[in-house]
């Protein structure tokens, strides 16, 4: 795929520390690295996916998670970043196509000191949970 382009850190999927069932699929058409994964719909809050990048210096990122639409997506996937300040858990409509250049949504702006974390969770999720990478971009 589309790493060599884009801003920041990139993690893709398969650099992402995956706990319980998740299942590779290339059936989308657009996504990071070689695949993503996704949890099999099962919503049981077995499947977590932990996405751990070393940042180059503390300071103020962007947030984004890459995942690929689709109807049968969870609207309600729960995403947990870990700043500087403590977990915030954003939710997210993967149903919905991501906003940015088709590939990621935006989590929003947190403090980091040298490592910033995420985790993916398909606990109460109402469809497939997918990964396919996260990405830190500094604020300038």
């Amino acid at each position: 795929g589309l790493m060599g382009k884009l801003d920041g850190i990139i993690v893709d999927d398969t650099q992402a520390k995956l706990e319980g069932p998740w299942q590779f699929s290339t059936a989308h058409t657009k996504y990071l690295g070689t695949s993503y994964q996704h949890d099999g719909a099962s919503s049981d809050g077995e499947s977590l996916a932990t996405f751990t990048a070393d940042l180059p210096e503390p300071g103020q990122y962007e947030v984004r998670l890459a995942y690929t639409p689709n109807k049968n997506r969870a609207s309600n996937v729960s995403v947990t970043v870990v700043h500087a300040e403590g977990p915030e858990t954003v939710s997210v409509d993967q149903r919905k196509a991501p906003p940015i250049d088709g590939l990621f949504i935006s989590l929003g702006k947190f403090e980091f000191g040298d490592v910033g974390t995420l985790t993916v969770s398909n606990k109460g999720a109402d469809g497939y949970v997918i990964v396919d990478g996260a990405q830190w971009v500094p604020v300038k």
